[in-house]
């Protein structure tokens, strides 16, 4: 789920949509018995792995990063095959994206996530 931030401007706050994602997670998918068989992940443009941690940026922190506020609901079984699918070092994975991110610096990754928007806005205009 993509979201609009115009038409719900709370949402451009991180902390926001963490809390809005907490409830999401409450009411639609553990008040219905979901929660054996789905998992939310947020992508945000203002993400942060601290999100009430220290006010430095950190280019890791765009390997939860997009265009706009995002939601991904994974089915449970569909994260599972992934995982027992036989990728090598699947847990180190978070850590070599962040590492990786961290190498091209902070600058390339806000370039990145900019030219996402600009090329969407590119897009949409035409």
């Amino acid at each position: 789920l993509v979201l609009n931030e115009v038409a719900y401007p709370s949402i451009s706050d991180f902390r926001y949509f963490v809390q809005l994602s907490w409830r999401l997670q409450a009411e639609a998918i553990c008040d219905n018995n979901f929660a054996s068989d789905l998992q939310l992940v947020l992508f945000h443009p203002a993400a942060r792995h601290n999100t009430y941690g220290e006010d430095f940026e950190d280019a890791a922190d765009y390997t939860i990063r997009s265009p706009h506020p995002t939601v991904h609901l994974l089915r449970e079984a569909d994260v599972l095959k992934a995982v027992r699918g036989g990728y090598g070092d699947l847990e180190g994975l978070p850590s070599r994206n962040k590492a990786k991110l961290r190498m091209d610096g902070l600058e390339r990754c806000r370039d990145r996530l900019e030219d996402c928007v600009v090329s969407r806005k590119r897009t949409v205009t035409s």
